[in-house]
Parts: structure tokens; sequence; C-alpha cells
């Protein structure tokens, strides 16, 4: 041990109080940061500012309108929308929608812009411009106009009449991290307040202003309510292992100064959160068990061999200080490796874990025996563990090979299935249906329109505009060829409108609902229509300012990533082979930019993965003074991750954004078990026994701290599975199996590995010391 550390340990232990005492202040001085954190609700916290799929959003965007949203639904409970009741609420809820804050935009079925012919001349109006005064004749005319509008069926409303939606297109301010939230409890009020005037009708309320609220009040709902499951369940179950009241309570205080100080720092440094942060509690709770644990085992361990507290404390410390050194050092590696993600807050989780397991790691070799010293010993005299921890260890020696064969056919087995898992993000799964968002979209997903969407912003070529016929014809060949495709509910596109405004101009004619025949003639139509609109709108919602590109929205049904990217791949194939008026296009929205992102993040992860795990097996390396154990170690560190992806393959199938950081995040976590082993199993060789006594050394002095540890994470994870947030149920189901693979392999597939590895060089020790060797 280094004479410094040697001298740093004594002055902790014999002066217990100063050392609670500044570490308190401390605390608590850091601790006031927390009031500056808040949660910030925009999605597009989850790119860079140069991810270009971003840019080429934003540049969307900045040519025709924003794409926040917030949306009220209206949904007659007895037959339609189309009532004076029905009508005059869709009324009044889009009148009140323009006093939303940061609102510029409402469309509903009455503010509908319906054109018709008035000799030469196009008028164009709101549908519903009275309510009040129309009779039961003019309601069943704007129900005749409504549902044989095409722009507006599977659009505003449901091509039965039955659902309505209000459309407020919002510009979020950058400088306020609650808009969404802000606008939300807006869109409540407003929502409750006219749900009691009108019983027959269901409102509810959407948008991407509501997912952004739903996802930051799931987070706070986990925060407010799994938080202290987890608290409950480690404490118990370190009582339960321990047979302490005194170190659970020590370890309790512990993790709640390392949790506080963690995010009191970030609130100085960092005080804009994503709602990702909301999983660093749960993950950190988890983590910061280990380091305590080995040492308060041990700790147990010399008391039950006679020695007295502060002995006891030290030799723990001496014992422990190595291996809590380099499995914390591993943890922080492997979440470092998150710096890789594509997304900047898995980015922020990862510097936030590793945050809090350096600070867990000083305050378990500072604070930690302070309070041991400080505490009562309390009733640990039993160890019941041992004589099972002993058994075992000899059933794992006498059976290794059949143990090797079984441990290396399950791990083949499972890892054949690694590539089922499809590579898929989908925010609708994101969570339960205990939310009532999750209930809307159930509900009109596929009906009313899709809840993915493709944006194209679509250039003529050269020497053709987009008035010209070829370019227009073009674009409703496209339409026509995206309404083929599966799961593809509406499209909207300048060709819908042309061909409305050449029919209008023929006296409604049902043979002119056609393309015009010359570029002239719709530059002109074009124009009369944008002249007759109301005062405040324009065409920025379909055109260029510059007239010079047209915007082509396609509406899907429930596709994940992968089907939104599969399906713009053939729609540029389409226009490259079929469109030669119009220049080739990818597809942009808000749900092709997490589309892209939750592909790039696999591969991202899979490097920092990579990397991180060659930086691990060197530090171990260096540690263990051996490039041999640094090499096995590879074995048991790399295995429980596989297992668990090939286990996630062959049930469950999928990985999306949130999944795949799961491997990175637990491979530092898995090496603590391996080290600990290793760690003790080697200074066993090194002092001169068999492979075999080694074997049962290491089980003997850590194998009952593996098992609480491992369970206690586990456990710590698993509480994530009732969030009704689905990404941290799967992250928190996956993290907690891959955990479990890694106390099954370290426990059965290391030892018989390293039975077997060590045999030649066992066997070279013993004939050198002229010794038999001893049959294993």
């Amino acid at each position: 041990m280094n004479p410094i550390l040697n001298r740093l340990f004594l002055w902790v232990i014999d002066s217990p109080k100063v050392v609670i005492f500044m570490v308190l202040l401390s605390v608590i001085t850091i601790a006031s940061g927390m009031a500056k954190l808040q949660i910030s609700n925009d999605f597009r916290v989850y790119f860079s500012e140069d991810n270009p799929q971003l840019k080429a959003y934003e540049a969307f965007e900045d040519n025709y309108v924003k794409s926040d949203t917030a949306t009220l639904v209206v949904t007659a409970k007895d037959g339609d929308i189309f009532t004076r009741d029905g009508l005059a609420l869709i009324d009044a809820l889009t009148r009140a929608s323009w006093f939303i804050d940061y609102s510029y935009r409402v469309s509903s079925p009455t503010n509908y812009l319906y054109t018709q012919s008035l000799g030469d001349d196009i008028e164009t109006n709101y549908l519903v411009e009275d309510v009040a005064s129309l009779s039961d004749e003019n309601i069943l005319e704007i129900r005749r106009i409504a549902l044989n509008e095409k722009r507006l069926v599977n659009s505003l409303i449901t091509a039965d009449g039955k659902v309505g939606i209000v459309v407020i297109n919002i510009s979020l301010p950058e400088d306020i991290a609650d808009a969404s939230a802000q606008i939300t409890t807006q869109i409540e009020a407003l929502r409750d307040s006219y749900r009691e005037k009108y019983p027959g009708f269901e409102i509810d309320n959407g948008g991407s202003t509501t997912f952004n609220t739903t996802l930051s009040r799931a987070i706070a709902h986990d925060i407010s309510v799994l938080l202290p499951i987890s608290y409950l369940i480690i404490f118990s179950g370190l009582f339960l292992f321990l047979r302490s009241l005194f170190g659970a309570i020590t370890i309790f205080i512990l993790i709640s100064t390392c949790l506080i100080s963690t995010f009191g720092f970030f609130g100085w440094v960092s005080p804009v959160l994503t709602p990702i942060a909301g999983f660093a509690p749960s993950i950190l709770l988890s983590i910061m068990v280990a380091d305590s644990v080995h040492i308060l085992v041990t700790y147990y361990h010399q008391l039950h061999e006679g020695q007295t507290k502060r002995e006891a404390i030290l030799k723990s410390l001496h014992i422990n200080f190595m291996p809590v050194l380099i499995t914390s050092i591993t943890t922080i590696i492997g979440f470092l490796s998150l710096n890789f993600s594509e997304s900047p807050p898995y980015r922020d989780l990862g510097n936030m874990v590793s945050l809090g397991v350096l600070i867990a790691l000083i305050f378990s070799l500072v604070l930690l025996p302070a309070l041991l010293m400080v505490f009562p010993v309390g009733k640990n005299l039993k160890q019941p563990q041992g004589s099972l921890i002993k058994s075992f260890a000899n059933f794992v020696i006498l059976r290794k090979k059949r143990l090797l064969i079984l441990t290396s056919s399950i791990t083949l087995l499972l890892i054949i299935f690694i590539p089922n898992n499809r590579l898929s993000d989908n925010w609708a799964t994101y969570f339960d249906e205990s939310f009532e968002l999750i209930q809307l979209v159930k509900r009109l997903d596929g009906y009313l329109s899709g809840i993915n969407g493709l944006e194209y912003s679509l250039k003529p070529a050269k020497n053709k505009s987009i008035y010209h016929p070829e370019y227009l014809t073009q674009l409703d060949e496209f339409e026509k060829w995206f309404l083929s495709q599966d799961k593809v509910m509406n499209v909207k596109s300048l060709s819908n409108l042309m061909q409305d405004l050449n029919q209008v101009m023929h006296g409604d004619e049902p043979s002119w609902y056609r393309i015009p025949d010359s570029a002239e003639l719709a530059a002109q139509y074009l124009l009369f229509y944008e002249f007759g609109l109301p005062e405040g709108l324009g065409l920025n919602n379909l055109v260029t300012i510059h007239k010079d590109a047209s915007r082509f929205s396609v509406s899907v049904s429930d596709a994940g990533s992968d089907e939104l990217l599969a399906i713009d791949q053939k729609a540029q194939v389409w226009l490259k082979t079929n469109a030669p008026a119009i220049q080739v296009s990818e597809a942009t929205g808000l749900g092709m930019v997490f589309a892209h992102i939750a592909q790039r993040n696999i591969t991202s992860l899979l490097k920092g993965t990579l990397i991180a795990l060659v930086g691990i097996s060197a530090v171990l390396m260096v540690v263990l003074k051996s490039f041999k154990y640094g090499l096995i170690s590879l074995i048991p560190n790399v295995i429980p991750a596989a297992l668990a992806y090939g286990l996630w393959g062959m049930t469950f199938g999928y990985v999306d954004i949130s999944l795949s950081i799961v491997a990175c995040s637990t491979l530092g976590i898995v090496v603590d078990d391996t080290v600990h082993f290793l760690h003790k199993y080697i200074r066993a060789r090194r002092g001169g026994l068999t492979t075999s006594d080694a074997i049962r050394d290491s089980f003997h002095r850590v194998g009952t701290a593996l098992i609480i540890t491992s369970t206690v994470l586990a456990a710590g994870f698993l509480i994530l599975t009732i969030s009704p947030m689905n990404t941290s149920a799967t992250i928190g189901l996956l993290m907690a199996v891959t955990l479990i693979f890694a106390l099954v392999v370290d426990f059965l597939l290391l030892p018989p590995l390293l039975l077997y590895l060590d045999r030649k060089s066992e066997m070279r020790m013993h004939s050198g010391d002229n010794k038999k060797e001893i049959s294993l």
C-alpha cells in the first residue's frame, strides 16, 4: 500500500467526525446547484448542431412552416361532427387556439379554405363562416363539401366525419426550456373547459408539444415513484444479505450523498438537462452500491476473524483499494464511451454517470470508513453463505469440463440470435397506454392519418418550374405511387391544389380535375388563389417564398425508423427512374431525423464499446501486471452483453436508440465482478496456492459480495421495468439481464477457463518444486 494512501486511511479512521463534517459541508455546498436544474422539452436537444439531417430539417422549416404543433381532437360520441354543436365546438376551439402562446397558424375543418368559382373569378372562403346562422341545409352542404375535399379528408377530418382536428402551429422559443409544458398546460385548460360545455363530444389533445411534455412528466414520475422504490429494495436487500442494520444505513447515506453531489454539480455547470438524464438516478443508485458492498463485506469478514473495528476497516481498505479503484475506472471508461453516441443527451448521461461513479469512489474510500468508525458494529456475527460458497466452489472445480462445454454452447446458441435484432425506433412506442396521448395515437393512427411522416422539398429540374405541367404531372404520379405503398395514409402536394383550382376554374366539372395544360395557366391559377386567401395566411405551407420548390408531405401509419428509411430509399429510386422533371431529394421531418440518428447511433456506440473494451483491457493488464490475465478478462467482459442481446433477439427482436446504449453502459459494471474475482485469484496464485485452491479462495473472499452486488444491481435496474415509459422499462430489463449473465459467466465460465489455462503454468511450477500436481 502506498504510504500516502496509508496515512490518508489512518487519518480518516482516527478523525471520523471531522471527515464526516467536511464531506457533508461539501455536499451541502454542491447540492445548492440542484435548484438551478431544469429539463428541456425540445426534441432538437437529441441532435448535435452539426447533424446533417437536423440541418436539412431546419432548412425545410425555414422554407415552409415550423413542424412543432399542438392539437385538439374532437370526436363525436354519436353521429359525426357535422352538427350545429359539433361545428360550434370546433369553431370555438379554433378561435381560442390563436391565443395559445407562440401560436402563429391554426388549421381546422371550420377554417379550411374552400375555393369555388364565381364566373371568371376564384373565391376562397372559410368552410364555416357563422355557425349560429347556419340552417340544417347549410350544415348538410358543408358536410357534403368537406367529405369530398381530398385535401381535408384524412388530414383534418376522418372519412366518416366522426373526428375533426384543430392543428396549432407553434414557434417554440429557443431560450425557454419548458415552453412545451407551458403550451400543453394552456391546451389542457382549454380542453377541460370545453369538455364541460360539450358533453356530447370527446376532446383530446396531442401534437409534438404534448409529446415533449408527456416525456418530461414520465421522467418526473420515474424519479418521484421509482427512485424511492429502488431505495427501499436496495436497502432491504442489503439488510437481508449483510444482516446489519447499521451496514445498510451506512450505504444508504453514502449513495444519497453521492446522488445529491452529482446532480448538484451539474446544476452548477450544465443546469439544462434532457429527459434522458432521468435515467441517471436509477443507474447511479445501483452502481454506487458496488464499491461500498465489497469494502463492507471484507470489513465484516475481518471482524469475524477477531480483529478490532479499527483494524478491520484498515485491512478492508488495503484489500479492496485496488479492485475498487480498477472497477471504478473501468465503469467510468464504459460510460464515457457514450460520448461516441450521435445523440447529445446520451453523451450527457454517460458524463453524468461517470462523474457519479468518481464521487462514489471517493466517498467509499473516505466517507464510508468514517461512518463505520462512528456507527456501532451491530449484530453481524454469522456468515451462513460461507459454507454454501465453499460447496459451490468445489462443485465448479469438480465439474469444470461439463460447465465449460455447457456455458460455451449456450453462449454460441444465443449469439446466433443477435442478428435477429431489427434496428428500429418509433416514438409512439416510448410510453405505455396509461398515457392519454398514447391512447389517442392508437385510436387515430390509420384512422385519421399516420403518426409518422416524410417531408420532401421537391425542386423542378433545370429549365423547369413548379408550374410546368410535366413537373406537376410527375408530382401527381409520385403521390399515386406513395399511396400504393403499405402503411401510407395520406399525401399532400402542390398537384392536389392545382387540380382543384383547374376544376374550380371550369365550373367544378369533374372532368377538369387534372393538371393545367400550361405553366402560364398554372401560375395564374396559383396567383389568383393566393390573392383570395384571408389576411395573414399564405402559401408558405406549400411552396417556398421564391416559388422554386414545393412541399410534398406523406403520412405513414405505425412505422419504425427502419421502415421509414426503407420507404424513402424506394421513393428516391422511383424519382430517379420515373420523374426526370423533379430533382431527387431525401426525405426529412422529425421522424426521419430520428430514424437516421437511431441507425447511426448503433454504429457509433459499437465503435465506442470496442474502444472502451480496449481501454479497459489495457488498464487490467497494467494493474494485474499480466498480459495473459488481461486477455482472459476479455471473455467474461464481452460475453454477458452478447448473451443479453442474443436473448433479446430471440424474444423481442428489435433495438432502438435507447437500447443501443446498454452494451456501453454495462461494460464497465460487468468488469466489476471479473476484476474482484481475478484480483483475489491472482493474489492467491502469487501467494503459492494451486489453481484449485486459488479458485476456492476467490469464491470465499468475494463470492458473497459478488452475489450481493449483482443481485442489488439487477434488482435496481428491474425496478425500471414497472415504469410507464417503455424506453426506461426496456433499458432496465436489458441491463438487469446483462448483469445476471455477468454473474453466471464469472461463476460458471471464468473459473473453468482459469483451471484449464493455468494448468500448464501450474505444472511447471510444481515440477520446479519437485511436487506432484494435485488432481483437479
